[in-house]
């Protein structure tokens, strides 16, 4: 099991400019969106999704893409 944690936009924005710490992270936007970081080597990509679940399996899970597609 991986280790998420859930950030405020304020922290968030701080990993992604500073890339600092390192580690995954996700927030909830608005009603149905959710934004997930995965800064764990310091390159916080960053993707949207409709849901929380998909989010959190994007983080978790390497090998699939933001849409749940292997890679």
């Amino acid at each position: 099991m991986c280790k998420i944690e859930k950030v405020t936009a304020e922290a968030m924005d701080r990993i992604i400019e500073t890339r600092q710490p390192l580690g995954l992270f996700y927030r909830r936007v608005g009603h149905r969106c959710y934004v997930g970081v995965d800064n764990s080597t310091g390159d916080a990509w960053t993707e949207e999704f409709r849901s929380r679940r998909r989010c959190l399996r994007w983080l978790c899970d390497p090998s699939i893409d933001a849409e749940g597609n292997p890679l």
